[in-house]
């Protein structure tokens, strides 16, 4: 379509980091390999492709047992991809999960985004009879986890083609998330240690650890433009193709829509059920005072920057419509658990938080600021 037939709006959104931050590249690194100590306090991520040929002939001679005790040497030397903090021993045979080198990628906004507006046009469907036969007729426990809700979102942001073309329209085609421009400085780099903690009989229990790259300051500025129709076009095209109305709809609904209060709905919303669950454990007492700064800051008064979730480790309620679920329909909501539990062949439920360990202590990871320009 001819851009002189497209209305567009445009934002500028700057995304802080406010706890430790992982989008995973889908790499793991090896401490001693992958991974050298540069200083007490700091790793190198090794550059394999910039290794001097001293270097590599040294180790082409010894065994792989003994590659760590060679570039451990020579670490003065290394030429680093990037260089992180750490502040806490880390094992030799540990694996590191490596940071998204967009640090938060546009793709994983965007993800973040259809989530929060999902969870919106839910919360405004009415009482919980009707709420209730919506979830149902959208979910399908049939199909593989990642296509479960797939109805579901169809229901809210797609609508089919006339029959000659075929395929549907999805009402993010208009949403344009670029990938953000990362003003983060070294001292924002860190090894963290992530943990799976279960919450029993008023104790926290460690279940499983895992190290990352995070990020813990610094920002990341983002371009977003809604791209869509301009409506004399729209006009002429439902005037000419009928069939083309409720496509015509989908592509229209992030226009009307606010995308900072659809954000601030969920991101509040997500921060409150942390701090109902953190409350339990006065273990965790100084991460509930820090929760409800974040919640006088962001949720007591309309502002443009919102709280948000976003990355690994930061569970089921920042990343999915479950607790919506859960409220509306319990029984519904005890069906997907024993889905996934068998699909999973693990106990798939909410008594666990995640946490990273920090200098301050122990922080849900993934919260941070967007604001709006």
């Amino acid at each position: 379509m001819h851009n002189s037939a497209i209305s567009v709006k445009t934002f500028a959104l700057t995304l802080h980091p406010l706890t430790p931050i992982h989008v995973w590249s889908g790499r793991k690194l090896f401490s001693g390999l992958d991974v050298v100590r540069k200083s007490p306090d700091t790793l190198c991520v090794v550059d394999m492709d910039r290794l001097p040929p001293n270097i590599v002939n040294e180790l082409l001679g010894v065994r792989a047992e003994d590659m760590p005790k060679v570039l451990e040497k020579h670490s003065a030397e290394i030429l680093c991809k990037q260089e992180v903090k750490v502040a806490t021993g880390i094992s030799p045979a540990a694996q590191i999960l490596e940071l998204n080198p967009h640090v938060v990628p546009g793709s994983t906004l965007k993800g973040y985004i259809r989530t929060s507006i999902l969870f919106h046009l839910l919360k405004s469907v009415g009482d919980k009879s009707k709420l209730s036969n919506v979830l149902r007729s959208g979910v399908d426990l049939v199909k593989e986890p990642k296509f479960v809700s797939e109805g579901l979102e169809a229901q809210f942001f797609r609508a089919p083609k006339p029959p000659k073309q075929g395929g549907f329209v999805d009402s993010f085609q208009s949403l344009l998330v670029s990938d953000p421009e990362v003003f983060v400085e070294l001292k924002c780099y860190s090894v963290s240690e992530l943990q799976v903690v279960e919450l029993r009989a008023g104790v926290l229990k460690p279940i499983a650890n895992q190290y990352a790259v995070v990020v813990t300051c610094g920002k990341l500025r983002y371009h977003i433009s809604i791209r869509t129709p301009k409506e004399d076009v729209l006009r002429l095209v439902v005037s000419s193709v009928p069939q083309h109305k409720g496509d015509v709809e989908k592509l229209h609904l992030l226009e009307k829509l606010s995308l900072v209060e659809a954000l601030r709905e969920f991101g509040c919303y997500i921060l409150s059920k942390e701090i109902e669950k953190a409350k339990l454990y006065k273990e965790l007492s100084s991460y509930v005072k820090l929760l409800e700064s974040f919640h006088t800051r962001y949720c007591g008064k309309e502002s443009s920057c919102v709280i948000a979730r976003i990355g690994y480790m930061t569970g089921h309620t920042a990343k999915t419509v479950l607790s919506i679920v859960k409220e509306a329909d319990s029984q519904l909501y005890q069906q997907i658990k024993s889905f996934m539990e068998s699909y999973l062949h693990h106990t798939w439920d909410e008594l666990t938080i995640k946490l990273a360990k920090t200098p301050q202590g122990l922080v849900g990871p993934g919260w941070c600021e967007l604001c709006f320009t």
